[in-house]
């Protein structure tokens, strides 16, 4: 004999035909058959009143699980449907509800008590499954361009359907109202621009920046013609070699009214003058192999710019007299990039021709240190950040001419070039002075061998790969740099000389130390001994909670205790918050040797205000 493995309710529920008599058995099996069913049916009818209070509690998932237990004993029945359904529809999900509905008008009969609640409920469903709320036409205008648009998909593509815009009228003018505009991006266009991109043409007066590239003889202007973008600010364009003159000179100048930033990409056939004399308003402009050589009326000036980046500049562009040129033709400027670097002689200057110049970039390029570094403050003159890169030489009388001149300004100074210190006018002495090295025509509040402080600096970083050249350099700036805050260099830097400036700074909290070797005449390497920073790290172990010290970098491709010696010292700084060690190399890893895990170890174990710890590397067994 088998026993059925999954035995339903309803069959339980069925009376069962007798085939013998004994006694009043029949009578007496109906019966328990009706009982049966009174008890069943009262355990459902407390099952679905169960769910429907789960879901009133937005206990959604315990109540599905209740009507499913309702439909699984009772399958012919329309109650477990309808408690699904009316559950789904409190979730809001009245497409699901419409599924489980219909599933009960099948498996339920016509005669089924729960047959026309299904119906009832069906079409209640469907109703709210085909209501539209149009919340943006009901918000404020405020409301919608504060908080709705930004959680949007902002960014159009000429050649796709911006699918908001096409909802309503009321959508469409909501979004065309917000006060930044449509932004916009094509894809390189290889043909023509006289026709396509219909969606921005369509928009063309909303229009407040637009990026794309052209190729080959493409007209910019063609596209400039077909609709006014009479609010267009940002132009951000990638030419290539063979974009023609004309049509971009001329495209740009139907811009000309509205645009204040302005971004090119390999426009060489193009120059400074032809952009500066097209689009008199700009505020911005970044431009790569434009030549910014500039025989202009003397007179020529543009007070509005404010940010000026050129890159891949040619050689004649770079020179001394084109340089004072072209930077004395814009007084208000703030932010200054250029790249290759000119030469050094340009950086006493600066100041003359761009008094309120604040962010210089010299090679480097401002897009690799994040949006921070081009931070301005509105009318302060002097110039509070120099970033200074490139492969020509720093000619030593330039580089402390040109501090000294922003000494009461400048906030950060990160130098990654190499100074030339032959036939120098100053030479720099051990103990934080300047000496004349012959007599000089400078002016007193100019003049280096004068008391200089630089009080405003708080980071410097200051990496060149001859330490004995840098040396005096770095010990100047910290001498008398009191507030300083952070300090990047080389672990050959960081000889005993320094590391005696550095502990007598009241408020240095962040140190960062760069491999490098250092290589005699034979080219082999010259070990170091780490003398500067054992004397460094000791002392601030000593001062224990009175530290300043807060965060400790490490930049090396191999960590290895046997080699590093200073590294037992890190467990014994008590107000250490953040350690990072982190490779170098083109990989980004750091080889961390066996030695020093029991070091990183006790780290996180004996440094209680240690915050963060960050190990960019692998371990080496």
């Amino acid at each position: 004999m088998t026993l059925e493995g999954n035995i339903s309710l309803t069959e339980l529920l069925k009376r069962p035909i007798p085939t013998a008599q004994h006694g009043d058995g029949e009578n007496r099996i109906a019966s328990t058959t009706e009982a049966l069913k009174q008890a069943a049916h009262r355990f459902v009818d407390v099952l679905n009143e169960r769910a429907m209070l789960l879901a009133n509690s937005a206990q959604f998932d315990r109540a599905l699980h209740d009507a499913a237990a309702i439909r699984a004993m009772l399958p012919g029945s329309g109650l477990g449907y309808l408690c699904t359904g009316d559950v789904y529809c409190q979730q809001g999900h009245h497409a699901a509800a419409i599924s489980i509905y219909d599933q009960g008008l099948e498996a339920a009969p016509e005669s089924d008590p729960y047959h026309q609640q299904l119906q009832q409920q069906r079409e209640k469903a469907i109703a709210n499954n085909n209501k539209r709320v149009d919340f943006i036409s009901k918000l404020p205008l405020d409301i919608v361009i504060t908080n709705i648009l930004p959680r949007m998909k902002t960014l159009l593509f000429s050649h796709s359907l911006y699918e908001p815009l096409y909802v309503s009228r009321a959508w469409q003018k909501r979004i065309l109202q917000q006060p930044h505009g449509l932004d916009f991006h094509f894809n390189q266009e290889e043909d023509s621009f006289k026709s396509g991109h219909d969606q921005l043409v369509r928009f063309a007066p909303y229009v407040q920046s637009l990026q794309g590239g052209i190729m080959g003889d493409v007209r910019l202007d063609d596209l400039f013609t077909r609709a006014r973008f009479s609010n267009l600010k940002e132009l951000v364009l990638q030419c290539d070699p063979e974009t023609p003159r004309l049509p971009l000179i001329h495209g740009l100048q139907l811009i000309a009214d509205s645009l204040t930033r302005l971004t090119l990409f390999e426009c060489r056939d193009i120059q400074l003058r032809d952009i500066l004399e097209t689009c008199p308003n700009l505020e911005f402009l970044k431009a790569t192999d434009v030549d910014a050589f500039m025989p202009l009326s003397p007179s020529t000036i543009y007070p509005k710019m404010k940010h000026l980046a050129l890159y891949q500049q040619p050689t004649r562009a770079r020179k001394h007299e084109n340089m004072v040129d072209v930077l004395r033709r814009f007084p208000s400027l703030r932010v200054l990039e250029i790249s290759p670097m000119p030469d050094s002689s340009l950086l006493p200057i600066l100041h003359k021709s761009c008094p309120y110049l604040q962010v210089l970039f010299y090679e480097l390029v401002s897009q690799y240190f994040g949006t921070t570094a081009t931070k301005i403050h509105p009318n302060r003159e002097g110039i509070t950040s120099a970033y200074l890169g490139g492969d020509d030489f720093y000619h030593q009388d330039d580089l402390i001419e040109f501090l000294c001149a922003q000494r009461n300004s400048l906030e950060i100074l990160d130098f990654r070039g190499t100074h030339e210190i032959e036939n120098a006018l100053w030479e720099l002495s051990t103990d934080g002075r300047v000496l004349p090295q012959r007599s000089t025509s400078l002016q007193e509040n100019n003049d280096p061998s004068s008391s200089v402080t630089f009080t405003r600096l708080i980071d410097l970083r200051f990496i060149d790969i001859n330490p004995l050249r840098n040396m005096p350099m770095i010990l100047w700036i910290v001498l008398n740099a009191p507030n300083l805050n952070a300090i990047h260099i080389f672990n050959s830097h960081f000889k005993p000389d320094v590391a005696k400036a550095l502990i007598k700074l009241k408020q240095l909290r962040k140190v960062e130390i760069e491999h490098n070797d250092v290589r005699d005449m034979n080219d082999n390497i010259i070990h170091d001994n780490y003398e500067g920073i054992h004397q460094f790290f000791e002392y601030h172990a000593a001062l224990g909670d009175h530290s300043t010290l807060e965060h400790v970098a490490v930049l090396m491709d191999s960590l290895n205790a046997s080699k590093q010696t200073w590294l037992p010292l890190l467990p014994q700084l008590r107000c250490l918050k953040i350690l990072e060690i982190r490779g170098e190399g083109a990989c980004g890893d750091c080889v961390i040797a066996k030695n020093c895990i029991p070091i990183i170890e006790r780290i996180r174990q004996y440094c209680p205000s240690l915050k963060k710890l960050v190990i960019n590397g692998e371990r080496r067994v």
